[in-house]
């Protein structure tokens, strides 16, 4: 008893040791990664090659630097889409023990999704998806990996691309994609994207005549997922998640859709979290879903609570950066653009302001006692439920809590708002994209919806209750949901 006593409070000390190094409060519970990364999973071997280096804290780029442009990718000029493949080119010719080797690159994202790294002091994998780290994470990615490729071919101003799929002129595989001789091209690519790419139950049969519907649609999805989180940085971010706190805690709106259906709709190796970042697309579409937060940020009228959180401000990461040194960013030397060197090409937002899509009276009537659904229920088939709200509350929070899922397995259902003997509209969604692994993930999560624009666009603001109708898209055998409310 008293060597454990004793092991106990060795490991206690050694964590506020390490607290203490890192600059941090002992009461401080910012996610820390541990840089000792590995592969414990057969199916993958993911983790970069160490450095006999120390590893440094990151220091911004000069401020004096010009800023880098990041342009659509579908309206880049030939000079700037060679400029782009040779350094793609240069990256993927590297020895494969190289840190900036194209493989070494993009399986980055795989360590960080194939529990290899965990967090500093916890016996917990670390996980960037599901959580509020989703969109900072994956900025510090694109930014490193933006540098790398620029030292490459000696270009301080080289800038990544954005795909720009949430306007009508980029909803297909960018051209500079395309070309089979290129070193941007993956051969494991849906062919149907170079049509369309739908941001979300926006398929068709891709005709001249079907296009313009399916267009429309995206934007119809990007109008909605924009709106259900934008109030709230927990809902637009996710959950939050502090050191000791298991994984996913539940997704932001924008993770959900349009950032899961793109992945899919592209196919085979951007469809599964370990193998996304070998389709060097993916860089193109996680720079507009980093756009996204810029457009988030520069818009009016939300909340930004998780800013004045020190434990979302003071997680951090490490990465390779073009120097070929180890270094370790905080999320705080991630919240302005311009001061990592970069910003976005303007363009329109044509779902900014459009209006929400109300589908006509149906079956959507109040159930009785008899007929009311008992959680926890499986998502085999459509599940309709009455749910309570209080009548006046400014702002409204749909709840789907305990979703329970096998992190193999790929997930999708919708969530519809509807008056009891009225009108209904889509108000989001839930997508789980597959992960491999040889045993069972379990995943317990949950998905939150601001619901209060819609509740009026159905003019239900003034009833006691709304029904809530969930619609498994894929995978709903395989998907629990323990419950549905409005908080």
């Amino acid at each position: 008893m008293a060597s454990w006593v004793a092991n106990t409070h060795a490991a206690v000390a050694m964590v506020l040791l390490l607290l203490m190094q890192f600059g941090l409060p002992a009461r401080s519970k910012p996610v820390i990664t541990d840089p000792k990364c590995v592969d414990y999973d057969p199916f993958d071997r993911c983790c970069p090659p160490p450095s006999p280096k120390k590893i440094v804290n990151f220091k911004p780029p000069p401020q004096s630097s010009p800023l880098r442009v990041r342009r659509p990718a579908h309206a880049l000029g030939p000079e700037e889409a060679r400029k782009y493949a040779r350094a793609t080119a240069l990256m993927r010719a590297l020895p494969h023990n190289h840190p900036w080797n194209f493989f070494r690159q993009s399986n980055v994202h795989c360590a960080y999704c194939s529990r290899s790294y965990f967090q500093l002091g916890h016996n917990y994998p670390l996980e960037i998806h599901g959580t509020w780290h989703f969109f900072t994470w994956h900025r510090a990615y694109l930014y490193f990996y933006e540098r790398i490729l620029g030292k490459l071919i000696n270009d301080t101003s080289f800038a990544l691309p954005f795909w720009n799929w949430d306007d009508p002129s980029g909803m297909s595989i960018p051209p500079i994609y395309r070309d089979h001789s290129s070193s941007l091209f993956n051969p494991t690519r849906n062919p149907d994207g170079l049509k369309f790419i739908s941001l979300g139950g926006c398929e068709g049969n891709n005709t001249l005549e079907s296009l313009p519907k399916q267009r429309q649609c995206n934007l119809q999805v990007m109008h909605r997922q924009f709106i259900s989180g934008f109030k709230s940085s927990l809902l637009f971010f996710g959950g939050q998640y502090r050191a000791g706190d298991r994984s996913l805690p539940g997704g932001g709106s924008i993770e959900g859709s349009p950032h899961g259906p793109v992945h899919l709709t592209v196919g085979s190796d951007m469809s599964a979290l370990e193998t996304a970042a070998q389709d060097p697309i993916f860089f193109a579409h996680h720079g507009n879903i980093d756009r996204l937060w810029e457009i988030w940020e520069s818009t009016p009228g939300k909340k930004r609570e998780i800013f004045s959180d020190n434990d979302f401000l003071d997680a951090s990461f490490v990465f390779w950066d073009e120097n070929k040194q180890v270094v370790r960013i905080r999320v705080r030397d991630l919240i302005d653009t311009r001061k990592l060197g970069y910003v976005y090409e303007e363009v329109p937002l044509r779902w900014m302001n459009i209006k929400t899509t109300v589908e006509k009276a149906g079956a959507f009537v109040a159930m009785d006692e008899k007929e009311a659904v008992r959680f926890p229920v499986l998502l085999s088939s459509q599940v309709t439920v009455n749910v309570a709200r209080k009548v006046g509350k400014k702002e409204e929070i749909l709840v789907v809590s305990d979703i329970a899922l096998d992190g193999r397995d790929y997930v999708w259902f919708k969530v519809y708002v509807g008056r009891v003997r009225g009108g209904r509209v889509e108000a989001g969604c839930f997508i789980h994209m597959q992960r491999r692994a040889n045993k069972k993930i379990p995943v317990v999560t949950k998905l939150q919806l601001d619901i209060t624009q819609f509740v009026e666009d159905i003019r239900a603001d003034g009833d006691d209750q709304v029904v809530v109708t969930l619609v498994p898209k894929v995978g709903g055998d395989k998907v629990a949901i323990g419950g549905v409310s409005i908080v």
